[in-house]
């Protein structure tokens, strides 16, 4: 009788054991699970920001290149308001023909 009880609790032990284990690996793989899953976000997030950080790049160059055709433009146009000013003064200098 008491060896039987004993191999009773021998029995309950390694049950124990074996869904301690059972418990242990299935909390193993879960955590594995959200590690990969975490692992794909990252992976998305930082796809995701590259793709964002492309079309600011490319917006950055648009507007330069729109800065740099606003500034040339605006040189031109002082360059054409000096000319226009220094013959409108040139010909308030000559004299009236016939005078």
């Amino acid at each position: 009788m008491a060896v039987e009880k004993e191999e009773e609790k021998e029995k309950e032990k390694e049950i124990k054991i074996e869904t301690e284990t059972k418990r242990e690996m299935e909390t193993e793989k879960e955590n594995e699970n959200e590690i990969q899953a975490l692992k794909e976000k990252v992976e998305q997030l930082e796809n995701q920001l590259k793709d964002k950080d492309d079309v600011i790049t490319k917006e950055v160059k648009k507007r330069r290149a729109r800065l740099r055709a606003y500034l040339d433009c605006l040189a031109e146009l002082t360059d054409c308001q000096a000319k226009a000013n220094i013959l409108e003064a040139s010909l308030h200098q000559e004299p009236a023909p016939g005078a």
